[in-house]
């Protein structure tokens, strides 16, 4: 009866033990997923009435700048703190258009997606108003996330 009795509860540490490991193992593995999508803000010129000279931009790079101000102006809509979106945002030169790509990671892919789109547009007005004071500027169109 004794050993009946070591065994069983032997048995039964163990389940638990592998309970307990299955348990952190799936909370770990989806803490650590992360999906990426990506919006991007495309630039272009006013065509001039005038007849006068346009030009197309070939490569943009972003501003130190506006990886911080993007950040912040999710903050004041979103909510939250700017450091927050820093580290689950990046801004780059877009690949196939003139203007720049917004990268945003999420737990989900459409809170990765919504949160790029939400980037780009915040991006792009805030490009535009400090374009604002040039005649012939710039226009930008926001791309969303798919």
């Amino acid at each position: 009866m004794r050993n009946f009795a070591i065994r069983s509860r032997l048995a039964l540490t163990v389940a638990a033990a592998m309970v307990v490991v299955v348990v952190v193992v799936a909370l770990w593995w989806t803490k650590t997923i992360a999906f990426t999508k990506t919006a991007v803000v495309e630039f272009s010129t006013h065509q001039p009435s005038d007849g006068s000279v346009s030009f197309n931009l070939i490569d943009v790079e972003a501003a130190p700048d506006d990886l911080r101000k993007t950040a912040e102006l999710l903050a004041q809509t979103r909510g939250g703190s700017a450091s927050d979106y820093e580290s689950d945002l990046t801004i780059t030169s877009a690949t196939d258009v003139s203007g720049l790509a917004v990268t945003a990671r999420g737990r989900t892919p459409d809170a990765a997606r919504s949160l790029a789109t939400d980037a780009a547009v915040l991006l792009s007005s805030y490009l535009t108003e400090a374009n604002a004071a040039h005649p012939n500027g710039f226009t930008f169109t926001v791309v969303p996330a798919r």
